[in-house]
């Protein structure tokens, strides 16, 4: 399984690119991916961590998104002793 965190830059920059996305209130997205690449879960969460429910379906902007996620996401060494790796897009 592969974790990727979408940080808010990258949201925001997605939000600029498709301004219709729905995404506004959303700070940075959490999503989890089987080893086959299957979206198996995701979390948007608000700038101070809070889940944010789903008011963008049908947009089609958040597949846009974690697709770019799948493809983009960069590994980041995580210390000892520490869940990981850790992904970030």
């Amino acid at each position: 399984m592969r974790i990727i965190t979408i940080e808010p830059e990258t949201v925001e920059s997605f939000r600029r690119e498709w301004p219709c996305s729905g995404l506004h209130d959303v700070d940075h997205i959490v999503a989890a991916f089987a080893n086959d690449g299957q979206l198996v879960d995701y979390d948007c969460f608000d700038n101070q961590s809070n889940p944010i429910a789903n008011t963008w379906e049908g947009s089609g902007a958040l597949p846009a998104l974690l697709d770019a996620a799948q493809r983009n996401a960069r590994m980041i060494p995580t210390p000892p002793g520490m869940i990981g790796p850790d992904w970030k897009y």
